[in-house]
């Protein structure tokens, strides 16, 4: 209809099909399963190193102390093979296939001044008479995948003073300097649009004498990828490039914090209190390869460098105040205390300020086996620096078209921008629950707690589809753009993070733990469940909410849900060294589209782990003061009067005269493990045809069964 349409070789082509042979349609019908070539998980290889240290310079009154940190992290990664996208994109550079002959009148298509083709320019394999570009596409399979290598360093040191038990015994301060950075540098092996369009052009120097592909034939783009043409191997050779961009942030914080267990005494105790300021820079920037600042990259827009920061400060309280306790204690209020906290913070980028609050109760009516608790708060979050800075980001994204009936596009070329005018978002958090521990079941913890969540202003990029619809209202939102070519179809659509509405969220935490004691063992039995009860988004500001509980994250793409269920369940059976523990893992499904927007059901999954593990301890180690999160485990230590770490002269006698095979297993751990005993692979999941790994890569893997074995030795 009209004289708009596609056509695609026929499968099989060696390019050499006359145009009479091809395939011609009012739509896209030639499509390629990217899920077949993409890796899903990358190669990555890391190291690091973590070092700790305090010094007591008066006593418990001032310690001095220092940690740094360090880790190095490689990937490598591929994608499928790059697709152009639209050959004629506005801010990208034209790709064109130059027509058959140059001494020939153009038969149709665009004109050269149009794409920009240089005069002479032909390709000798293209069976058409005309320049192809406009809303032409193509997957440049030959080129085979696309190689992404990926470095971070990052580094991450304290420094600062504290102390203990100052004035009458109660008060404590803590005053730190901390300075983190990370520095990430990416490089890629892709095609160049610039140089593919060289070698699409038989007339082109490159193929002149004296050029680097003197004598060679042009590129020729009309067969079938699984049939080699073996004259494009130095075509591609040549239109192969190697990107390479640097990227780095920065964090500086200062802070100070007083406190005391006893501001003043209660009757039920001494009322909390501590208050403390803070000082924060954050700084980023992103330096681009050339190649990206031109969109020189097939199927990417043109970047940008880009570097912002900004510089905050923030002064905080909290308190703690017990109205009952067991020692003031009356019928229904075994125990009382509420707890208060605040915080204002000021941002010097945009001169924005905000004072949040936080309120709770713990509340025990009969004695220590029922708690009953709350909190209520608001919260605040400035956007992040590459929300607000970052370059612009190209993707190709699912979309419905309603210039042409709700066409189902899988692959159009989306460009993300940042937007330095976001506003902050606000929240409102509660929680209220329970915890039982009953005297009648020993070892039994239960807790029931009630959560509700409500975010404003919410900063999040549009859906594509929704600028689509803005487009045929004619309200499209500053920083959106829809381009479409000659024909009416979309070449690209422009969006820019924005302040969107709000997110209203609702659920239930179910927990329950049971520790029994046995002559053959202890057994330990957890489980946890979670359930969401309402998840409602508003797109746009004052736009009416939607409910997507049990619904997909992302239409177009399937990668995660708002799920109605998950829970786990573990039990560990431990018994003179040996620790057998077994595990269920359980997420419900949610609803997605297929490509024939059918809807699907992606399948709820049950995953079962094992591990078994014994433990050679023959004399527990010891330790002289511990080191909070790197400690030994408090089980295998050997402790004295109140608690204390002792070593003991009987305890050292006790190792060496051990014998030597003792003295070297002493300490040693050996684990083996299952994770997915059964080989459960992740259920399907179609994102209406732009899932690149076909099932929920924001919830599953592709691991599958996966075997280990670990050794640990503690000296």
């Amino acid at each position: 209809p009209g004289d708009t349409f596609f056509g695609h070789a026929p499968f099989g082509s060696n390019g050499q099909s006359p145009a009479s042979a091809y395939t011609y349609s009012a739509g896209r019908t030639s499509l390629f399963n990217f899920n077949a070539f993409s890796e899903s998980l990358p190669e990555s290889t890391r190291y690091g190193g973590y070092l700790s240290g305090d010094h007591k310079i008066f006593g418990d009154q001032m310690v001095g102390y220092a940690d740094m940190f360090y880790q190095n992290v490689k990937t490598h990664n591929e994608l499928a093979p790059g697709a152009t996208g639209s050959f004629e994109t506005a801010g990208s550079t034209t790709i064109f296939i130059p027509p058959h002959d140059p001494n020939l009148p153009l038969q149709g298509g665009p004109t050269a001044a149009e794409v920009g083709m240089p005069a002479g320019a032909f390709n000798p394999n293209n069976p058409f008479q005309q320049i192809i570009s406009g809303g032409s596409r193509a997957r440049l399979a030959e080129f085979g995948n696309r190689l992404f290598d990926n470095e971070t360093d990052a580094f991450l040191s304290t420094i600062g003073i504290k102390g203990d038990k100052l004035f009458d015994g109660t008060w404590g301060y803590d005053s730190a300097f901390r300075y983190s950075t990370i520095r990430d540098t990416s490089e890629a092996l892709v095609p160049s649009s610039s140089r593919y369009d060289q070698i699409l052009n038989q007339a082109d120097p490159i193929f002149q004498t004296g050029g680097v592909l003197a004598g060679q034939l042009a590129y020729n783009p009309f067969g079938d990828f699984r049939v080699p043409i073996p004259s494009n191997t130095a075509g591609i050779d040549f239109a192969t490039v190697n990107p390479r961009d640097i990227n780095r942030s920065t964090i500086a914080t200062v802070d100070f914090t007083m406190y005391t267990t006893e501001l003043f005494k209660l009757p039920a105790g001494g009322v909390g209190f501590a208050f403390g300021t803070q000082f924060r820079r954050e700084t980023f920037t992103e330096n681009k390869d050339q190649l990206n600042l031109d969109g020189d990259i097939v199927g990417s827009s043109p970047s940008v460098d880009t570097n912002g920061g900004r510089k905050s400060y923030a002064f905080y309280a909290e308190t703690s105040i017990p109205i009952f306790s067991p020692a003031n204690s009356i019928p229904g209020f075994y125990a009382l205390e509420f707890t208060g906290a605040g915080r204002y913070e000021a941002f010097r980028n945009n001169d924005t300020n905000v004072m949040v609050p936080k309120v709770g109760v713990r509340w025990q009516p009969f004695d220590e086996t029922l708690t009953i608790r709350s909190t209520w708060g608001e919260g605040f979050r400035e956007p992040s620096l590459e929300e607000l800075f970052a370059g612009p980001i190209s993707s190709l994204q699912v979309t419905h078209d309603p210039q042409h009936g709700g066409l189902l596009e899988s692959e159009t070329p989306v460009l993300t921008t940042s937007n330095p005018n976001l506003q902050p978002e606000d929240s409102r958090a509660w929680t209220g629950g329970i915890v039982y521990t009953p005297k009648w079941a020993p070892g039994l913890t239960l807790n029931l707690d009630f959560w509700d969540i409500e975010r404003m202003g919410v900063v999040a990029a549009p859906f594509p589809d929704a600028v689509l619809a803005r487009e045929a209202n004619g309200t499209l939102l500053p920083g959106e753009t829809v381009e479409r070519d000659a024909g009416g179809f979309i070449s690209r659509i422009t969006l820019a993070n924005q302040n969107q509405g709000a997110e209203e969220a609702r659920g239930l935490d179910i927990g329950a733990q049971y520790q029994l004691q046995t002559k053959v063992g202890t057994f330990t039995w957890l489980t946890q469940a979670d359930y969401l009860d309402q998840f409602r988004q508003q797109f746009v500001v004052d736009g009416p909410f939607v409910e997507q509980r049990g619904k997909t994250t992302s239409e177009g793409a399937s990668l995660d849900g708002y799920l109605k269920w998950r829970a786990f369940s573990q039990i560990d059976w431990s018994w003179n060294g040996f620790d057998l523990v077994g595990s269920v893992r359980y997420r419900d499904g949610f609803h997605e589209h297929k490509p024939n927007l059918l809807v699907h059901w992606v399948k709820a999954t049950w995953f079962i782990d094992g591990q078994a593990s014994y433990n050679f301890t023959f004399v527990p180690p010891v330790e002289n003061a511990p080191v909070p999160g790197y400690s030994k485990d408090a089980k295998e230590m050997v402790r004295g009067k109140d608690s204390k770490v002792a070593e003991t002269a009987p305890t050292q006698t006790a190792n060496y005269s051990l014998p030597i095979w003792k003295r070297i297993l002493n300490g040693t751990t050996i684990t083996v493990g299952c994770n997915d005993i059964f080989g459960q692979d992740p259920p399907d999941a179609f994102g209406e045809g732009g899932n690149a790994e076909g099932y929920p890569g924001g919830l599953y893997d592709s691991v599958g069964r996966f075997l280990y074995v670990s050794l640990d030795k503690k000296f």
